[in-house]
């Protein structure tokens, strides 16, 4: 079953269950069958807007707390708006002076109620493919990320990226919020280079 928490997506619904087919003999001449329908659970995938969004400008994007960035600014309108040509930028390194720039992306609901958990990001410009990224999952306090626990990944082509946190996220579990960061890997073909994510959704399965 998949649903719509806003108003940007249409609400659909689908359910597809397994139909296995047992067949059982029955002795004697004569033969007859009898079968046996099993569904698998309805999983329920709700697509989500986040609730908050900010774009985080000089910050060693790998360690410091948000507090530490020079300019927290809030983009949410940016990433949830269907424009796909503009967006706001991720950079490692920015103008060579060892500081980067990285997005937060946070929702409001509990991590337990659910056992997959994705984070959807439309990157509408790369500046160099493959462009390797980092996710991070935060600590309780929402500042400071929890910097031994991440996934890591790369993009070859604009698009839309589907990133699966659920092996970092139920840390957070208890808390009533999601929340992860998104930065530009420390390498050096990334270095000065740009990505620019357009939009951005969870994608929540119970």
């Amino acid at each position: 079953m998949i649903k719509s928490k806003n108003s940007r997506h249409e609400n659909l619904i689908i359910v597809l269950p397994l139909l296995f087919l047992i067949i059982v003999p029955i002795a004697n001449s004569l033969i007859t069958y009898t079968s046996t329908v099993v569904m698998t659970p309805q999983y329920i995938i709700t697509i989500s807007d986040p609730d908050s969004a900010r774009i985080l400008r000089e910050i060693t994007a790998e360690s410091n707390a948000d507090s530490s960035a020079a300019v927290s600014e809030d983009i949410l309108n940016l990433l949830i708006d269907d424009n796909l040509t503009s967006g706001e930028e991720i950079i490692y390194n920015h103008l060579g002076n060892n500081k980067d720039y990285a997005h937060w992306y946070r929702i409001d609901s509990e991590s337990s109620d659910y056992f997959k958990v994705e984070i959807r990001v439309y990157f509408s410009t790369l500046e160099v493919t493959p462009y390797e990224w980092r996710v991070f999952v935060y600590q309780a306090d929402a500042n400071n990320i929890n910097t031994g626990s991440y996934v890591d990944g790369s993009s070859s082509v604009t698009g839309w990226t589907t990133i699966d946190v659920t092996s970092i996220i139920h840390q957070l579990d208890g808390q009533g919020f999601m929340k992860v960061c998104l930065i530009s890997r420390v390498a050096q073909a990334n270095k000065g280079k740009i990505i620019v994510v357009s939009e951005m959704e969870w994608q929540l399965t119970a």
